[in-house]
C-alpha cells in the first residue's frame, strides 16, 4: 500500500507547480486520518477521496482571489456541506440536481482558471488530456455505461468521503 504522499505524488501526474502543491496539500489534509492508501480492487474510496480533495484544494486555493491561500480543514468541511448529496428520502430530481451542482462547481473552478474542461461524458479513450488535472475531471466526472453503477460519476463517491473526513465532526 502506498502512503498518502506517494498516492499525491502519483496523482501530480509529473507536475512540479500548482497541481503538484495541491496534491501535496491534499495530501497534509488526509494524512491524520488516511496515512496510507488501500487499494481495493472494486471500489477505490481512498484513492477518490485523494483525488477529489486535490481537486477541490487546487480549484480553492486558485480562485480564492488571495496570493498564497491555503485551503483548510474547515474551508473543505464548509465546501462540502454545500455540495452534498441528499439523503435516501430525496427524489431522484434533487439527488439528479444536487450531482450536477457537484460537477459544475468543480468544472466552474477548473475552468476559471484556465484549463479547458470539458462536459462529463461517457467514459473512453479518446477522452484524454496531456493536462493532468483534466485527465483527473475525466477520470472523476465521465460515467461508466455499465449495468448497475447508476450512472454517478465517482465525483460523488470523492465528495461523500470527504465529507466522511471533513464533515461536521471537525468543525
Amino acid at each position: 500500500m502506498p502512503t498518502i504522499w506517494e498516492y499525491a505524488d502519483q496523482v501530480a501526474a509529473g507536475d512540479t507547480g500548482l497541481w503538484q502543491a495541491a496534491t501535496r496539500r491534499a495530501a497534509i489534509l488526509l494524512a491524520p486520518t488516511h496515512p496510507v492508501i488501500s487499494l481495493p480492487y472494486r471500489m477505490p474510496v481512498h484513492q477518490v477521496l485523494v483525488q477529489t480533495t486535490a481537486l477541490v484544494v487546487y480549484g480553492r486555493t486558485r480562485t480564492a482571489g488571495a496570493p498564497g491561500h491555503v485551503v483548510t480543514g474547515l474551508e473543505l468541511a464548509a465546501w462540502v456541506a454545500e455540495h452534498v448529496l441528499p439523503g435516501t428520502d430525496a427524489g431522484p430530481g434533487a439527488v439528479a440536481a444536487a450531482v450536477r451542482r457537484q460537477l459544475d462547481s468543480i468544472a466552474g473552478m477548473l475552468r476559471s482558471t484556465g484549463h479547458h474542461v470539458p462536459e462529463p461524458g461517457p467514459r473512453a479513450l479518446h477522452r484524454y488530456s496531456p493536462d493532468p488535472v483534466v485527465r483527473l475531471w475525466h477520470d472523476l466526472a465521465d460515467v461508466d455505461d455499465a449495468p448497475g453503477l447508476g450512472g454517478f460519476p465517482l465525483l460523488c463517491l470523492g465528495v461523500a468521503a470527504m465529507s466522511d473526513t471533513f464533515g461536521p465532526a471537525i468543525v
